[in-house]
């Protein structure tokens, strides 16, 4: 029903006056007013009024004789000034309504008033922006977007605040979701997100749909959509498949917006009136509002995320894959003169005979691999923290440099003493073990160590070898004392294994050696012999 027929209605029924008219059905007094001449004009009843059309109506309020010298009002082509005002959407309707009436001007033609073509754009927009329900299938698809506000973490001392990005992973058939804070968007903290969320789950939804950020899409091709390579092998190793959201098309994605929504209102919103001073403690926070969230029941039907999900949707997940994804990224560093490979400001050791060749390192959230040719050569905890960090193994070390490296740890006096023999790792062993604080034995350990460069490693091996199965505590002066009876032990028997030799013909034979030449008691008593 037009609104110039509603105005004739309301008057030809009565009871109402023109202004209560004119208040109910937001129109002017001067539209009311020429309604009510047009019914004493014509005599119009409240019947005669219903049966008319909207056209007869119009000439009721606008006499054709009143019209312009071209006919009605002139009808302006809605359907095209919204979708100008789609591509651009500064523009006023104002503006668009100045056009037409210039437009009319110079047609000969009325134009409509400022407040009828308003009222006629906007139902024109909303026909045009119409709606329709998506029917999700359950398990088959999930949602994945960055929430537009961000939380924030405290610093203790001296409280400035640091941006906290939260990932949202939804579920539309059941509406569940899970939310999680980073302080970066990188593809690592991208990543991690949807894994926990998955984990979280108990399982993996086939399809994924993200929003088009630089960590899930390559934006160099403007007319295709390339999914970003380190992405698309989480996806492998998950079996699903990214299927990105569509540019500038927040409808089609309609259930992710709404739980961002719901996300800023009741997560983030709040968290930002508290203060997080870990990004572990905003964790936490996260996680129970989501919990509660998920298990609030709906306003409009039955039950809650929760229960949607457990007896309907959880069934229809993929399984999770056995290994949980590890991201890695890849380099390809040259051996420095030190034999160390520098990756992100940290140096790890490779074998000294791979000086000045070329390497690839795989660096997962965990270690730090190093191939040559294909094969593995070092593997390596990941250093974390302060730049130019280093990690040595003492394998890798040239000889000489191995005795430099570290001198005062367990780990330097264990391999030392391991690489004499296995006695001799056990002494230092039980050196190490003989005091409270660890450190005190050192100066024990390396003069003990020491003397294998005094004397032989075998010797020392030999000796430690005595002490152990004495159960005797090594130390340097013990350990010295039995290398010196060793020795002697050794030249002895070697004596005698020369004294026991019968003397080959015409050899000479030195009998001086073994003589008596001592002399008797007599020769020490008073007044005794005094021979020279």
């Amino acid at each position: 029903m037009s609104r110039n027929k509603r105005i004739l209605m309301l008057l030809a029924k009565g009871g109402v006056s023109q202004s209560g008219i004119a208040a109910a059905l937001h129109v002017s007094k001067r539209d009311v007013s020429a309604g009510a001449r047009a019914l004493r004009e014509h005599g119009l009843t409240f019947g005669a009024v219903s049966s008319m059309d909207a056209d007869v109506v119009d000439d009721l309020f606008f006499p054709r004789e009143r019209r312009g010298p071209n006919g009605a009002c002139l009808q302006p082509d809605m359907e095209s000034l919204v979708e100008r005002k789609k591509r651009n959407r500064k523009l006023p309707v104002r503006l668009f309504w100045i056009e037409r009436c210039e437009q009319a001007a110079a047609e000969g033609r009325l134009a409509y008033a400022y407040q009828t073509f308003c009222e006629m754009f906007a139902g024109v927009a909303e026909r045009m922006g119409a709606t329709r329900h998506f029917i999700h299938e359950a398990g088959a698809k999930c949602y994945i977007d960055w929430a537009g506000d961000t939380a924030h973490l405290t610093d203790k001392l001296l409280g400035t605040k640091t941006k906290v990005h939260v990932l949202v992973v939804v579920l539309p058939f059941s509406g569940r979701f899970w939310a999680e804070g980073f302080c970066d968007m990188k593809q690592r903290s991208w990543q991690e997100g949807q894994m926990h969320a998955f984990e979280e789950f108990g399982g993996v939804p086939r399809m994924w749909v993200p929003d088009n950020a630089a960590t899930a899409t390559n934006r160099a091709a403007p007319q295709v959509t390339l999914v970003n390579e380190e992405y698309g092998r989480l996806a492998d190793h998950y079996g699903a498949a990214i299927v990105p959201a569509r540019v500038r098309k927040p409808r089609d994605k309609s259930v992710a917006e709404s739980v961002v929504g719901l996300v800023e209102r009741w997560i983030v919103s709040p968290s930002n009136e508290m203060a997080f001073y870990t990004i572990d403690e905003l964790g936490e926070f996260c996680a129970d509002r989501v919990a509660w969230l998920n298990s609030r029941p709906f306003s409009a039907k039955d039950g809650s995320r929760d229960s949607v999900f457990e007896e309907e949707e959880r069934p229809h997940l993929m399984p999770l894959p056995a290994e949980r994804y590890e991201m890695c990224e890849w380099r390809s560093p040259k051996v420095a003169p030190d034999y160390h490979v520098v990756v992100d400001y940290m140096r790890y050791s490779v074998p000294c005979r791979l000086v000045g060749e070329q390497t690839d390192v795989k660096m997962t959230s965990s270690t730090v691999t190093v191939l040559h040719g294909g094969e593995v050569v070092a593997v390596h905890p990941r250093l974390r923290g302060r730049k130019g960090q280093y990690s040595t193994i003492d394998d890798h070390m040239p000889e000489n440099h191995a005795a430099l490296d570290n001198p005062w740890s367990p780990e330097r006096f264990t391999s030392w003493a391991k690489r004499i023999g296995p006695e001799t790792g056990i002494a230092i062993g039980r050196v190490m073990e003989s005091r409270v604080i660890v450190e005190q034995s050192f100066v024990s350990c390396r003069n003990i160590l020491g003397l294998s460069k005094t004397y032989t490693p075998a010797l020392l091996e030999r000796a430690c070898a005595r002490m152990n199965a004495a159960s005797a505590l090594p130390s340097y002066t013990g350990v010295k004392n039995t290398i010196l009876a060793i020795r002697a032990a050794d030249v002895e028997l070697g004596a005698a294994g020369r004294r026991t030799q019968p003397a080959e013909p015409g050899e000479l034979v030195d009998r001086a050696r073994s003589a008596g030449r001592l002399r008797g008691a007599d020769a020490y008593k008073r007044g005794g012999d005094r021979r020279c």
